[in-house]
């Protein structure tokens, strides 16, 4: 049992590193968080309960469109072109309450097995689907070890002595301010986001967050210093099949160095690398790494 009083919040996932055989050669997308939402919600679809509760959970909520969705993917870096026999690994991973659902959402994915991919639908097979954290190994070639679809808490440690900080920008991070995309982003902007998305997600979907924390940590954010910015605007355009128009997915990249007191942030920011920030996470956008050390 979670013990509160010592827990900045508590929310459990479950990392679901899946493995795609190529079986002709196929050029892909250079972003690909698009195309695996695309096959995922595919795959999905005939499954009306599974698909509803990842794919459009805003349904239970009164249609409210900023309602979040319970899931991440996280699509492989630039590849491009895959030949056969080529592997493609990426993540489709389950926060909270949506754990329950990973063994319909492997057996679905088993069953289908076979995924059309790009703009020429190229084969690619289901080979191996492992936890994606322990990289034990669920299902293969039919064989299957659910004692290994083992969830786990997102961490939570905080990095005592912490005055520096680096934060990457792994995919196009999207925040939208007054309906347009920032185009320039600071520590207190990022640790919002942060603290916003736990409390979203601890709200709908099982868990707990710190709020007294949260508010202390909006004022002590102002706090710290930028000591260099390296952040750029990635532009990205996909083609929606499912929603039949083209779909922005630019955002910021590139890496941001931070000096203060950031010790007491280092929780939610490590947090952050698991549950990605901003817009659009579902298709991979928001991912961060982050760096800590000390300045004497």
């Amino acid at each position: 049992m979670t013990d509160r009083h010592k827990t900045h919040f508590s929310l459990i996932y479950l990392p679901l590193l899946i493995q795609l055989k190529c079986h002709e050669t196929a050029s892909l997308p250079d972003y690909m968080g698009s195309t695996l939402h695309g096959i995922m919600g595919w795959a999905l679809l005939p499954h009306k309960d599974v698909y509803q509760y990842l794919f459009e959970n805003r349904s239970f909520g009164g249609a409210k469109q900023d309602i979040i969705n319970p899931y991440i993917i996280e699509p492989p870096g630039f590849h491009g072109v895959y030949k056969a026999g080529e592997e493609l690994r990426f993540q489709f991973i389950l926060l909270g309450d949506a754990v329950q659902y990973c063994e319909p959402v492997i057996k679905i994915l088993a069953e289908t097995r076979w995924f059309k991919m790009g703009a020429e639908r190229k084969l690619f097979e289901l080979t191996e689907i492992r936890q994606g954290q322990t990289l034990q190994l669920i299902w293969k070639n039919g064989g299957v070890e659910w004692k290994n679809a083992v969830s786990q808490l997102v961490p939570d440690t905080a990095q005592k002595n912490s005055t520096y900080g680096s934060i990457h920008f792994l995919t196009p991070l999207r925040i939208r301010r007054k309906g347009s995309l920032l185009l320039t982003v600071d520590f207190p902007t990022i640790i919002r986001n942060i603290t916003r998305r736990m409390s979203d997600l601890t709200e709908r979907y099982g868990g707990y967050v710190d709020f007294a924390e949260i508010e202390t940590l909006q004022y002590l954010s102002e706090m710290v210093q930028e000591v260099s910015s390296g952040v750029y605007l990635n532009n990205i355009d996909r083609y929606s099949t499912r929603r039949n128009m083209k779909m922005d997915l630019s955002g910021l990249m590139g890496a941001m160095t931070f000096q203060g007191e950031l010790s007491v942030f280092t929780p939610w920011l490590n947090a952050a690398s698991v549950l990605h920030i901003g817009r659009n996470v579902t298709f991979g956008c928001g991912k961060i790494d982050v760096v800590f050390g000390n300045i004497e």
